[in-house]
């Protein structure tokens, strides 16, 4: 079962930053369906409980002492106490901080804090899957089971560790990953020169293209002197991957772009970068290298992200914007947007945002 009714009576996370306040001539913004990725595969050691926000609503994640992924909706079906907030994990349970009722890993319920027989109860499970180091969750508006899969990047050897950050923007989904393919707003914005050698293809819930970049005005550095590949995947309203290619250092890094809606205005960026050194020879200083970079390159590509997020938390969405030559294939984008839309007849319609 996946997650399908926001339980509006019960206020965000205390972790959460307030969301701010909704016009109330403006509609609800609607969510997309899809996977989302709510935590990284390190923030999940065994026995670990987390509670995350998706939609409105609270998760439990939690991996049991054998390394099982779980994920389930928050509330205990015999009084209600919030697993999430002193709930454990014991063995392959999770026991419920209120009675102890005990929680097996399919969900059902197989002792009381008592003793006594455990009555005929199950946790609402939510499909979850673990892809590259990240926690994915899948959220139907309809509550339908998954429809498709996140896709990894074949594996490579010579890849680091990997470095993530979050942050908590004012925007959506579709916003977020509308920028993949307007080419329009890369030199204004990001002072940036696009040339798309890829154009997009669009391929059931992915979306894929290539980009030449080049750095327009300013000081020349070591990453666009010569003229680096982006590869782009898109997968649903909530994943994208850039995998980038520097020949002059002879880098290429592997970059995911996890959003999750927390709530109608702001969403969750997950940011997982992981490099290697091919063109180095000598792998110890390859080795070092792709330890030390995955840092500085995360804060840059969230600091380009940030130069997007004033004009994100004020503009609406347009159903027939007067496009121009320059701008990119942003039309055919967003009708292959519109399947993730099940609740929205005609297709995705996020609403104003906030002034």
């Amino acid at each position: 079962m996946s997650l399908s009714k926001p339980d509006r009576a019960r206020p965000p996370s205390p972790t959460v930053p307030p969301s701010p306040a909704v016009p109330r001539s403006a509609a609800p913004p609607p969510y997309p369906d899809g996977w989302f990725a709510v935590a990284s595969s390190a923030e999940l050691r065994p026995g670990r409980v987390l509670t995350r926000r998706l939609m409105g609503e609270d998760v439990v994640v939690y991996r049991t002492r054998s390394g099982r992924l779980r994920a389930v909706r928050p509330f205990c079906p015999h009084l209600g106490a919030h697993l999430g907030h002193g709930g454990r994990v014991r063995d392959e349970e999770l026991v419920c901080p209120f009675h102890h009722f005990a929680f097996g890993p399919e969900g059902e319920c197989v002792r009381t804090g008592y003793g006594t027989p455990p009555p005929r109860a199950r946790l609402s499970a939510v499909a979850s899957r673990e892809v590259a180091g990240l926690v994915f969750v899948w959220w139907h508006a309809r509550g339908e089971p998954p429809s498709w899969e996140v896709a990894a990047p074949p594996a490579a050897e010579g890849f680091g560790p990997v470095r993530c950050l979050v942050r908590t923007l004012v925007a959506h989904p579709q916003d977020f990953m509308e920028n993949v393919i307007d080419t329009g707003h890369f030199t204004p914005i990001h002072r940036l020169g696009v040339r798309m050698v890829e154009e997009p293809r669009f391929d059931g819930p992915r979306m894929t293209s290539a980009y030449r970049l080049a750095r327009v005005g300013g000081k020349k550095n070591v990453l666009f002197s010569s003229a680096p590949v982006m590869r782009a995947t898109v997968q649903g309203l909530g994943v994208f991957i850039a995998e980038t290619t520097v020949p002059t250092i002879g880098m290429e890094m592997r970059a995911w772009f996890c959003v999750v809606p927390l709530d109608p205005v702001r969403i969750e960026m997950r940011l997982a970068v992981a490099v290697r050194f091919a063109g180095v020879r000598h792998r110890g200083t390859a080795r070092a290298l792709a330890a030390l970079a995955p840092g500085p390159l995360a804060w840059f590509s969230t600091f380009e992200t940030a130069r997007d997020l004033p004009i994100w938390a004020h503009n609406t969405y347009l159903e027939h914007p007067r496009l121009a030559q320059g701008d990119g294939p942003i039309t055919k984008y967003r009708r292959w947007a519109r399947q993730f839309y099940s609740d929205w007849p005609g297709g995705a319609r996020p609403a104003r945002r906030p002034a």
